[in-house]
């Protein structure tokens, strides 16, 4: 969302002049001025006092989602400190619609917790699909946060959305809304279901007896209590990463240990992002949010069922179909603590059978400096690389081999589809983890005769396949061989798979049905 300079100049002033809390209610004021005459009662409260007059309804046309991200501009305008610390994210309408699609797999009766709710956006898409939306909010809905100036926004807001027969639907519903620091918090309201972005805050100590201490991460925190509190289950929008990073090691236990029946949807940041973008937690001109998203549906079941997404793409126009779509690439697989890989129908049967390989790249390397390196640039994103030739960039690992056989086995994996696949599957984050490097599985099978001959062919590459990208102001270099030459070096290490492992460099995971195999992003 983007405020007009009228509206943003407007609201700035009235921060300044009357301060945030005493602004806001103004603007809440206003809104509910201009809705239904029968919402006036409302304006006769308590709460809904304030000395701010605002002329000007400042919410008028904005939907939910974006009276949050107006919000969260107000609350980083009051105090950008905090709000940097506080970890916030803003979740698009279509985002909150699709977490609260997950519904309908839960029972009619469930309870449902939203634990850190904000002014509501979540669970606003959660009551708007129901039947009796108005009955539901009274009976069957909690809001908690810590924010009590969110919950009052959330109570206007649900007011003017959902009272039908309740006459003062706006004071019932104060008995929902509870002002509290979920995490410590010890007498909650029983739950059977939650639905939730929790903050993503790293760096940061568990309360008392958190198993996921040792993530130092606010959103583990979160989803462990959320998985003791809600028998039926929990639905939650986080970063990724809890899939397979190795400080999470002990979420991913939790998660595993709490219901049997699991679906993951992964999700990338490029060419599109889930969260459209937006970062709020400061005001400078970065705007950017590059969190690769994971969504969890667990759920209670009599049996284990473990589904997950490949690392999903798409590009903005897709948007919409994408969400709608997505369900379609859930993928059995076994989840355990070590990682919940992140794979597509097309290649499970590969994943288990590299598995099986005995050797791996890091039984190649040498602990000492040799005369057999391969530089590797450690920030993917549409391929990875491996270069005898270095090339001039500030991001990058240096691998030393035993012998040139070492060394050129693992310049043809490294360039190989093979690797971005690994890399996609098993950890798919901003780098690549020494880990998921050194943990690639070796095949056995290859034409060595074909060796000698794809290497050459990779040195001529280097010498004109370099490309250069804009950082900061400063040239970073990488090799980018052709599509053409990277299918070879996959169809050396495995042919019934090649084209299918191409199609992981795709700029969008709606191309891979269409016959263009090798229309890919690699070119792109």
């Amino acid at each position: 969302m983007r405020l007009s300079q009228v509206k943003q100049a407007e609201l700035d002033t009235l921060i300044d002049t009357h301060g945030l809390w005493a602004a806001w209610v103004g603007i809440l004021r206003a809104y509910v001025h201009a809705s239904d005459k029968k919402f006036s009662y409302v304006l006769r409260t308590t709460e809904l006092r304030s000395t701010c007059e605002v002329g000007t309804d400042l919410l008028q046309g904005l939907s939910i989602g974006e009276v949050s991200a107006l919000y969260e501009y107000a609350l980083a305008y009051a105090d950008r400190d905090k709000r940097k610390i506080g970890g916030q994210y803003f979740t698009p309408d279509d985002v909150s619609q699709f977490l609260a699609t997950q519904a309908k797999y839960f029972s009619h009766t469930a309870m449902w917790i939203d634990p850190c709710a904000g002014v509501g956006n979540l669970s606003y898409w959660l009551v708007k699909a129901k039947d009796d939306p108005e009955q539901f909010v009274l009976q069957r809905l909690y809001l908690v946060d810590r924010d009590p100036l969110a919950l009052l926004t959330a109570r206007v807001l649900f007011t003017i959305a959902f009272q039908r027969e309740e006459k003062d639907f706006f004071s019932s519903m104060s008995s929902r809304c509870l002002v509290r620091d979920f995490l410590s918090a010890q007498d909650l309201p029983k739950a059977d279901a939650a639905i939730l972005n929790p903050p993503y805050v790293s760096g940061v100590t568990a309360p008392d007896h958190y198993r996921t201490a040792p993530t130092r991460n606010t959103y583990a925190f979160f989803i462990e209590k959320v998985a003791k509190l809600c028998q039926e289950g929990y639905i939650s929008i986080t970063p990724q990463n809890f899939t397979n990073g190795q400080r999470f090691a002990t979420l991913r236990a939790v998660i595993l240990a709490g219901h049997k029946a699991l679906d993951v949807y992964c999700f990338d940041n490029v060419p599109d992002n889930i969260f459209s973008g937006f970062k709020f937690g400061s005001l400078n001109t970065n705007t950017a949010n590059s969190t690769r998203a994971g969504v969890i549906v667990a759920r209670s079941s009599s049996t284990v069922r473990h589904r997950i997404t490949p690392l999903l793409r798409w590009r903005s126009h897709e948007r919409a179909h994408m969400l709608a779509s997505a369900s379609q690439f859930l993928t059995k697989v076994s989840f355990s603590e070590m990682v919940f890989p992140k794979i597509g129908k097309e290649l499970v049967s590969l994943y288990r059978e590299v598995q099986a390989f005995e050797k791996k790249l890091g039984d190649l390397l040498s602990q000492r400096e040799s005369n057999y390196p391969l530089q590797v640039p450690t920030t993917p994103r549409y391929f990875i690389s491996a270069n005898k030739r270095p090339v001039y960039r500030t991001s990058f690992r240096i691998l030393y081999f035993h012998s040139a056989n070492d060394r050129d086995m693992a310049y043809i994996l490294l360039n190989s589809s093979y690797m971005y696949w690994w890399w996609r599957v098993n950890d798919g984050g901003m780098t690549i983890s020494e880990k998921t490097l050194l943990d690639l599985p070796i095949p056995t099978d290859i034409d060595n005769g074909r060796v000698q001959e794809l290497v050459d062919k990779l040195e001529r590459s280097e010498r004109s396949s370099k490309v250069i990208k804009m950082n900061a102001g400063k040239a970073i270099e990488n090799i980018k061989h052709s599509q053409e030459l990277v299918l070879s070096l996959t169809q050396l290490l495995f042919p019934d798979y090649a084209q299918y492992l191409s199609k992981t460099h795709f700029n969008s995971h709606l191309q891979i049905e269409q016959p263009n195999t090798l229309r890919l992003a690699l070119n792109s």
